[in-house]
């Protein structure tokens, strides 16, 4: 059996069933009889993709299964140490879209091959996200984000996939919350799934809680003042006291400005009279 975590590529043992290994081939066809000589078939294209990526000649890549891929698959038999019978079928060789991931193994060596023999996924490793449902309408496919892992490291990634089934917070489905919870509508959650394509960012991590930030909107090339700069007019809307140029703690004016985005303790602000390098009155 292979360790959990072990990587398993094309051509190489899954597992191995009295001294003989059972390889990965990359396909979407399973083996579900044995073939032979004369037969046609999607199997038999997967079997046909696979040796010819292998190095193995002697046949034409299509759904037919000839002489010449019998041969083929002697000879791949033969450089596996199994008996070259030019036959394959099922049990033999395990189909998979790609490399696969060893997450966890249930078979024990030394036991009858049946039942479960592993679990596996993926290589890629991706970013899983419980996002709150009132966020929903901030993220959608594509959206980029940061990845911040345990050891203080950053990684890009961006959304792949957004669930369409929110999860009701503990005790929310009897209308009660669970005894020493509060929980309210807008704590249910939605599944969301982030790709992170510089995988080698990632470290050595498998599995790791990570905080991610989400960027849902972006500004560029504008101005910004601390958000407690903002004054409230009494007329309405927003204004920002410029200092004076008098003596110290004389008053300065009111500019009026408006507001844009909100983040980090800061807004953008416009105005016909507003301009970089103003400085401007924050109250303690």
């Amino acid at each position: 059996m292979p360790a959990p975590g072990a990587v398993v590529e094309r051509g190489k043992p899954v597992y191995a069933v009295d001294e003989h290994p059972v390889p990965l081939l990359y396909g979407s066809t399973p083996l579900y009889r044995d073939l032979s000589a004369d037969m046609d078939g999607q199997d038999v294209r997967v079997v046909e993709d696979n040796l010819a990526a292998l190095g193995y000649t002697g046949f034409t890549v299509d759904d037919h299964y000839t002489s010449g891929t019998a041969d083929a698959v002697r000879k791949w038999q033969r450089d596996l140490g199994i008996p070259d019978t030019g036959i394959l079928g099922p049990g033999r060789a395990v189909v998979a879209p790609g490399a696969r991931r060893v997450a966890a193994v249930a078979a024990v060596p030394g036991r009858a091959a049946a039942g479960p023999v592993l679990t596996w996924t993926g290589t890629e490793r991706t970013v899983a996200v419980d996002l709150n449902v009132q966020y929903e309408d901030l993220v959608q496919i594509g959206t980029t984000a940061t990845v911040k892992l345990p050891d203080g490291t950053t990684a890009e990634a961006r959304v792949t996939d957004i669930g369409t089934a929110a999860s009701a917070p503990p005790g929310a489905g009897n209308g009660r919350p669970a005894e020493g919870t509060s929980a309210r509508p807008q704590d249910a959650t939605l599944p969301v799934v982030l790709a992170v394509p510089q995988q080698d960012r990632l470290g050595r991590f498998q599995a790791a809680p990570v905080e991610v930030t989400l960027v849902a909107e972006t500004r560029s090339n504008v101005l910004a003042v601390p958000i407690n700069a903002l004054v409230a007019l009494r007329e309405g809307g927003y204004a920002i006291e410029v200092v004076g140029t008098g003596p110290p703690g004389s008053p300065g004016d009111y500019r009026p400005v408006t507001p844009g985005m909100f983040v980090n303790g800061r807004v953008e602000v416009s105005g016909p009279d507003i301009a970089q390098g103003l400085a401007v009155v924050v109250p303690r």
